[in-house]
């Protein structure tokens, strides 16, 4: 799914690597920004051809004029991952947005929160839109981010509704993806990804501590999900030390994505849209969303935004069920709402986290705000060299 990445090279932000999303696509792009106007159906964001999504229905969630407010003339600039993620919320969200308001929306895919913090220092904030992980905006919120008590907020599922600054969106879950021919008994869990006897290969992760494999190694030495928080960072390390022969660690998740799907390697924990496309690139890659480690992003706007307006009525505007729900259609992450499923195709379906909401595993956003630091220290000891 995403462009975060390469986690443990960052000191104090969990870059995550999606969208996700990412969820979203190996490092953030020192192109000029993408604009997207009204009405300028030819601006599209950044492509990422090595990724793939679901076919793009033809509805989308543009609203009538009267909905939201006249921005004509007004803009504002929206940081997220890049990749695939982002070309299918620039379909989804901001040419929509851009229609029915007038504003004309400015894309990069430079938002991690060091970059933020240093133009907040120098006064010359540029972004107004970030999308990040929820637990850096959890531990953020009213001095790095703004807060917005004014924000409607009823459509917004109150498990995700974390902080008084951001916007929930793009959940997604860290599956075990693996080559169904090399493996025809199933794995059933994602902690299968340490049992090495009956699943032998090699195994790859995200090169980060937030990408699952902390939470899947304590399942796998026998801690119930109930309790895992708060996380025994020491008996995880132990743990991951057992197999730490047979991870690699993925450069990127599109990387991972490629190689899983051409035999390089034989099972992964990867983003649910990344193990989509993988499966369309080989039919044998299946994926187990038992007890996958499950997170989202929200969408804030940095302290210091000099478009506040129009970056918080783009904020009301994904505060809606039916703007996430326009963008799932198109990439198979979840949404921060509540109201009705997506309408998705087979192939989509079967890697959409909510349809496996009975046993996801939901990570700890505020351990993890609290905790990333140590955690990632431990991640470069155990993994130099």
């Amino acid at each position: 799914m995403r462009s975060k990445f390469a986690i443990g090279a960052l000191v104090g932000t969990a870059l995550l690597f999606a969208a996700c999303g990412s969820d979203d696509d190996s490092s953030a792009s020192t192109e000029a920004p993408v604009t997207t106007a009204a009405p300028a159906p030819e601006t599209t964001a950044a492509p990422a051809p090595e990724t793939t999504a679901a076919p793009a229905p033809e509805t989308t969630a543009a609203p009538a004029p009267g909905e939201l407010p006249d921005l004509s003339g007004k803009s504002f600039t929206f940081a997220g991952f890049g990749g695939a993620l982002q070309e299918n919320q620039d379909a989804a969200w901001f040419k929509p947005f851009a229609e029915a308001t007038g504003a004309t929306i400015n894309q990069t895919d430079v938002g991690d929160l060091a970059a933020i913090q240093t133009q907040q220092d120098a006064g010359n904030v540029q972004w107004d839109v970030v999308e990040t992980e929820a637990f850096t905006v959890d531990s953020n919120c009213g001095t790095v981010f703004l807060e917005l008590p004014d924000l409607d907020r009823s459509e917004i599922n109150p498990t995700y509704d974390t902080n008084t600054c951001g916007v929930p969106v793009v959940k997604f879950s860290y599956v075990l993806a693996y080559n169904s021919k090399v493996y025809p008994e199933a794995p059933t869990s994602v902690a299968d990804f340490f049992n090495t006897e009956k699943f032998p290969g090699k195994r790859a992760t995200a090169n980060g501590p937030y990408g699952g494999l902390i939470e899947t190694a304590l399942l796998a030495d026998g801690v119930a999900p109930a309790d895992l928080y708060p996380i025994d960072i020491d008996r995880a390390y132990a743990k991951i030390s057992t197999i730490v022969g047979d991870i690699v660690l993925g450069e990127s998740f599109a990387a991972m994505q490629d190689a899983l799907a051409a035999g390089e390697y034989d099972m992964a924990l990867i983003p649910n849209g990344r193990a989509l496309n993988a499966s369309k690139a080989n039919a044998d890659i299946k994926a187990v969303f038992t007890n996958a480690v499950t997170l989202y992003d929200n969408l804030a706007i940095p302290v210091g935004s000099p478009n506040v307006e129009a970056a918080t009525a783009f904020l009301q505007y994904t505060a809606r069920h039916a703007t996430q729900i326009a963008l799932t259609e198109r990439f198979p992450y979840g949404v921060g709402t509540v109201g009705d499923m997506p309408v998705l195709d087979e192939a989509a379906a079967g890697f959409f986290p909510d349809n496996y909401a009975d046993v996801l595993l939901l990570q700890d956003a505020a351990w993890w705000g609290s905790n990333y630091d140590a955690v990632n220290e431990r991640w470069l000891e155990t993994f130099a060299g």
